[in-house]
Formats: structure tokens, C-alpha cells, sequence
């Protein structure tokens, strides 16, 4: 079960150039492909060589999202234990977070768990997840089925994936799903929310056209009517 449902969401900060910035975390076990994934996206390419993020890597990427610009802060965090406090420091400004294993291996899986309840302690109550299963191109050597992912997926009330980050399959579906979940809540709902609030106020002011209010009114239009 999601903790973003019980308090209101953070309106998204704006950027110097008229963009949303949103802030993307990649967090999982080491090897389970998160630079990879980064890069897909990013770049559109793959690398065979395996670098060990040390601590926290970044880039970032310009979208639209349903018509909204919005500048995903990709940050990429290493998987191994030793980092993981220096990791877990960036979890309080996320807005979102990849949360990735590797189909391939089962341990990746089994400590979803405990990023997930990193995830719940540390970062904002809004954020949203996804989780995602990485390198489905080694269908071969699968141990963790798509129906394990999806399952633990819905316990979590998160979104699933599985991805290639090798061959580009649901790479970008997947960030684009993240993005269009966030913008729809921390903007969208705030903007109904608050074109809401602005008609209950107009409703409310209309109602009270009275004594002073009237008069004020009466004289704007006595003056503007010769």
C-alpha cells in the first residue's frame, strides 16, 4: 500500500526556464542494470561495460507530458550497502523513484522488501514508484516470473515494468509512465484544487454582495457607465 495517500501533494518546482523539475531516483541492488537504464534513456545507447556507480551519479533529460515541460533530475544511486546511507540522504527530495531487480536474480527481488520500506521511512509521503524488472532479454535465465513482479507489484499499489535496458524495450514507456503519474497528481489535482477553491471563494463573494459590498459596487459601475 502506497503512503502518498494521506497528506496533499507537493506542487513541483518550477525550473528557470518555464519547466517543471521532477526528480527521478534509481535505487535497487548493484548489477541490476540501473546505469543502464539511465543511459537507454537518456542517450539511447548501451554499454557493455560495467562501471559501479560509486555514491550518486546524475543527468537529466527534457520531456513534455501531455503537453507540460518537465525536466526529469535522473539520479542514479549505487546498489551496495556501503553507500547506503549517503544514498538514502537524496530520498527526501525525490518525487519519484525506479525501483529496479534483476529478473535474473533472485536476491535482487527478495530486497525489494527492504528498498521499499527505505523508500516508505525516508522520502515524502506524494512520491510515486515503479517497479520495475530489469533484463528481460535474459528470458533464458529468468528466475523471477513476470506474475512474482506484478503480484508484488499490487501489494505495493506501485506500477510495473519489465525492461531491457540492452535492447530499449519499455525503457522510455516506463520513465514516461513515472513522469505523466506525477505531473497528473502534482499538477493537475493542484490546479483543479485550486480552480476549486478560487469558484467556492468567487460563490462565497457573490453571496455576501451586501452593505459595503454593494455600495463599492454600485459606485464602480456609477462610474463607469458615463
Amino acid at each position: 500500500m502506497q503512503a502518498n495517500e494521506s497528506s496533499a501533494p507537493r506542487p513541483l518546482q518550477m525550473g528557470a526556464k518555464g519547466s517543471y523539475i521532477v526528480r527521478l531516483l534509481m535505487v535497487g541492488d548493484s548489477s541490476c542494470g540501473k546505469t543502464s537504464l539511465v543511459l537507454r534513456f537518456d542517450q539511447n545507447v548501451f554499454s557493455t561495460k560495467f562501471v559501479t556507480t560509486i555514491g550518486v551519479d546524475y543527468r537529466d533529460k527534457m520531456v513534455k507530458i501531455e503537453g507540460a515541460p518537465m525536466r526529469l533530475q535522473l539520479w542514479d544511486t549505487a546498489g551496495q550497502e556501503r553507500f547506503r546511507s549517503l544514498t538514502s540522504n537524496f530520498f527526501g527530495r525525490a518525487d519519484g523513484f525506479v525501483l529496479c531487480y534483476d529478473i535474473s536474480n533472485r536476491p535482487s527481488f527478495d530486497h525489494v522488501i527492504g528498498w521499499m520500506r527505505d523508500i516508505k521511512t525516508r522520502a515524502p509521503p506524494d512520491c510515486d514508484i515503479v517497479l520495475c524488472g530489469n533484463k528481460s532479454d535474459l528470458d533464458n535465465d529468468r528466475v523471477v516470473t513476470i506474475e512474482e513482479g506484478q503480484a508484488l507489484a499490487e501489494e505495493y499499489g506501485v506500477q510495473f515494468f519489465e525492461t531491457s535496458a540492452l535492447t530499449g524495450n519499455n525503457v522510455e514507456k516506463m520513465f514516461t509512465a513515472l513522469a505523466t503519474t506525477i505531473k497528473r497528481k502534482r499538477i493537475d489535482e493542484l490546479e483543479a484544487a485550486d480552480g476549486a477553491s478560487i469558484a467556492e471563494q468567487s460563490q462565497a463573494g457573490t453571496v455576501k454582495l451586501g452593505g459595503e459590498g454593494a455600495a463599492a459596487a454600485g459606485k464602480r459601475a456609477l462610474g463607469n457607465c458615463c
